[in-house]
């Protein structure tokens, strides 16, 4: 993983610490597809194995790709992107998928 990685993973991690992420209604959908619950999602964000760029979203906002293992260790690649509001960084989770 390099540093830019390093950094986004940091920042996200950061985001679910103090509550600033947004989840959008297909990763929930993808979730309830894929039988994981929120914390198999934490997991993933606390276990990461690999992090990746994958370039922008429509709305020009970075993305990336984080691969983990999920409470029953299974691995799940989950899909977000990094934002800003007004408050500061915002994580908005997109998809998540069996790796």
């Amino acid at each position: 993983m390099d540093a830019k990685a390093r950094r986004a993973l940091g920042m996200i991690q950061d985001c679910l610490a103090a509550g600033r992420y947004r989840v959008l209604a297909h990763f929930v959908e993808r979730m309830d597809d894929r039988g994981l619950f929120w914390a198999d999602i934490q997991a993933v964000i606390d276990s990461a194995q690999k992090v990746g760029a994958d370039g922008t979203d429509r709305a020009g906002r970075a993305k990336w790709r984080i691969r983990g293992r999920t409470t029953g260790r299974l691995a799940v690649e989950v899909v977000c992107v990094i934002d800003q509001d007004r408050h500061g960084h915002l994580t908005v989770f997109i998809t998540a998928y069996w790796d």
